[in-house]
């Protein structure tokens, strides 16, 4: 079959190993038990070699991960019914010991961040938030020889590209494992392990699925990386329903004629912005001003991604949620990645488990809104924007 993601993503996962049958949709198999004529073949199938009991294994997150394997690139891929779950399973697949670090981006996700600070003071581990676009990080990484290294695609919710090649040459000289949280770029837009991550991590419920109707998270790699996740899974039970892996499959068909229009959107409502003298800053990696915007150039190869942020000029937390209010078009909602677009303020939203101290650090601060550009006409989105704005800073 062609390795052309357009292609890869209408046909993998379309069909069941030794299944003769070949749906032009798949077929949801919701039982969650399954029988056997054959005692030998129920005994094979409780090793993980068909399909018993849904813990196990189940068809329909099969198709999904040899789906999501093919657009990663990778060998192998674990699903989860959520993105937290399998960054929860990437932390307790390193057997972390006391003293060990582990190294996460400074202004990433904030749930992700406070996830990883409660696993890790459970075990000890000393989690060190940095930085990770900055040029001198591949350096700091050297210096703090941390078991685990955590990077964001585009980071959440400022949207800075870090360079993956060199955090991946510094992490594996130091010994430690490399993982990417690709969700924001989506394997159309970044394929991370080509640029030499360990483990590409997907919340699916955003850009794979596309139509915020199914929750979900996948961490791709080799087969000996992912492994010892498909087991830990088997036993943590944290597994993904024939349903949402059904609907993640249908909407993943799709995946890269969506983000073609999803950047070029973006693209465009960020240029209508940057012209606004209401807005203090527009943050996009596509604009000259950005300031990853050359490296951007490099680790994006699907454009300079789907979403937008900015900050409002002269207001604070109240006047942003009076921009909110005042949306016609574009949807206030916590999320990202619907075919519509989504609009929230970082601070109160993805950034809500940071500390103020930690928000500062980050310089995620209270004027700051972040954009999930959607598939409406791109000047419809920003008008709808900017009249917001503008009722939102008027006396």
């Amino acid at each position: 079959m062609s390795t052309k993601l357009k292609t890869v993503a209408v046909h993998a996962g379309n069909r069941l190993t030794g299944s003769k049958a070949i749906p032009v949709s798949p077929a949801i198999h919701p039982a969650a038990v399954n029988w056997f004529d054959s005692s030998d073949d129920l005994d094979a199938a409780l090793d993980g070699k068909d399909y018993a009991y849904a813990r196990i294994s189940a068809p329909n997150t099969t198709l999904l991960e040899t789906a999501v394997a093919a657009l990663e690139g990778a060998e192998a891929c674990v699903a989860y019914a959520s993105g937290m779950a399998a960054l929860r399973s990437l932390f307790e697949a390193q057997g972390f010991r006391a003293g060990d670090r582990l190294a996460m981006p400074a202004d990433g996700y904030g749930v992700t961040r406070a996830l990883y600070k409660n696993l890790c003071a459970v075990l000890g581990v000393e989690l060190h938030a940095l930085d990770l676009a900055d040029p001198s990080a591949p350096a700091r990484l050297r210096e703090l020889k941390p078991r685990l290294v955590l990077a964001e695609s585009i980071t959440n919710p400022l949207l800075r590209v870090p360079d993956l090649k060199a955090l991946a040459e510094a992490s594996h000289a130091v010994g430690a494992a490399f993982a990417v949280d690709a969700t924001f770029a989506s394997p159309v837009g970044q394929r991370a392990l080509e640029l030499g991550a360990d483990y590409a991590v997907q919340s699916t419920s955003k850009w794979l699925n596309g139509h915020s109707d199914a929750l979900g998270g996948t961490v791709s790699g080799s087969n000996a990386r992912i492994a010892p996740l498909r087991a830990a899974r088997v036993l943590a039970g944290d597994v993904l329903g024939p349903f949402e892996a059904w609907l993640t499959l249908r909407g993943l068909r799709t995946l890269p004629v969506r983000m073609k229009a999803h950047v070029e959107h973006a693209a465009q409502v960020a240029r209508r912005l940057a012209d606004s003298p209401l807005l203090e800053r527009v943050i996009y990696p596509g604009l000259a001003s950005h300031p990853d915007h050359a490296v951007a150039g490099r680790m994006l190869q699907g454009g300079f991604g789907p979403m937008v942020s900015f900050e409002i000029r002269g207001v604070g937390r109240e006047r942003c949620m009076r921009f909110l209010e005042a949306l016609a078009l574009c949807l206030p909602g916590p999320s990202l990645g619907d075919v519509g677009t989504l609009v929230m303020h970082a601070a109160s939203a993805s950034a809500r488990r940071f500390t103020p101290q930690e928000r500062e650090a980050a310089g995620i601060r209270e004027n700051l809104i972040r954009v999930s550009v959607g598939l409406e006409d791109p000047d419809d989105i920003a008008d709808d924007l900017l009249q917001a704005v503008a009722k939102a800073v008027r006396p």
